[in-house]
């Protein structure tokens, strides 16, 4: 019998909101931080709010860098796009903007703790997410965008779409459902 890597696997699991919940509150410190908001409060609060664990590896880095580099912080900016998934996954908005508009990072601040009217332990009890068929149908949505944009760049043909903002939205809903049951930093975003 011949198998893969693909065999080890666990099958596709749309993920808890309590899960997505956790994980948006820790990428809301690494776009937070990405975005310029001071180091030290960063680190604190997903510390002092159990968060830090929620990071993966790639944002442990970033967040406990002494000197970041550009690259990541650059890379942290465009997590906002995931984010906006993860909170609309959470039904916690309906703003997701269309697909060639990057995301107003501005509603995190409405949304998300620490500058929203909820603790973040409230923030995840009171999760629920969209039902499995809806999300399901983001992602394979989201698939068909990033394959149109990358057939546009084989081909050389011009396309208003964003491979930017449409593999981090990708990105983030394939995690949601649970995509190969991949953690975050190894989520693919196949098309």
């Amino acid at each position: 019998m011949i198998t893969s890597e693909l065999d080890n696997c666990p099958p596709d699991e749309v993920r808890e909101a309590s899960e997505i919940a956790r994980r948006a509150l820790a990428l809301f410190g690494v776009v937070g931080l990405g975005l310029g908001a001071p180091h030290s409060e960063i680190y604190s609060w997903l510390r002092e709010e159990n968060l830090w664990d929620e990071l993966s590896p790639s944002e442990l880095a970033y967040v406990s860098a002494k000197e970041p580099t550009r690259k990541q912080s650059i890379d942290a900016t465009w997590k906002s796009e995931a984010l906006a998934v993860l909170l609309w996954s959470l039904e916690k908005t309906e703003y997701l903007p269309a697909i060639t508009e990057q995301c107003d990072t501005s509603i995190f601040q409405e949304l998300l703790p620490p500058y929203a009217n909820i603790s973040p332990s409230e923030f995840i009890a009171s999760a629920k997410r969209r039902p499995d068929d809806v999300l399901i149908g983001m992602a394979d949505e989201l698939m068909d965008y990033h394959w149109q944009v990358r057939d546009a760049q084989i081909h050389s043909k011009p396309t208003d779409l964003d491979i930017e903002i449409i593999q981090e939205r990708h990105h983030a809903i394939n995690w949601v459902i649970g995509y190969d049951g991949a953690p975050w930093d190894d989520v693919t975003t196949d098309t």
